[in-house]
């Protein structure tokens, strides 16, 4: 199945307030539907504020990812200023999962 790679910017600097107010809906909507994510993050700024979240898709097409953006929290409410959706080919993992702060 394709992979398809999300980045997804805060609006400059970052949006911590609104990021926190919807937090626990975004969380809650992220863990009901993982089915199709591979790998998760956030970017952090130079000061360590949440900046901008990565998401890894396996999904037949871009628009499959789109249309789990838009039922999103963050992307509901307006958190990200940009959001990309570009399919790439994993060739490496080194990673080890890591709790939810």
């Amino acid at each position: 199945m394709p992979q398809f790679m999300v980045f997804a910017t805060d609006h400059p600097p970052h949006s911590m307030a609104l990021r926190e107010a919807r937090r626990p809906e975004h969380r809650a909507h992220v863990l009901a539907n993982d089915s199709r994510i591979t790998l998760a993050g956030v970017m952090l700024d130079a000061d360590g504020n949440q900046c901008g979240s990565v998401y890894s898709f396996s999904a037949g097409s871009a628009e499959e990812v789109q249309a789990w953006l838009d039922a999103e929290p963050y992307v509901r409410a307006g958190v990200y200023g940009d959001i990309r959706i570009m399919r790439w080919s994993p060739v490496l993992n080194r990673l080890r999962p890591s709790e939810w702060p």
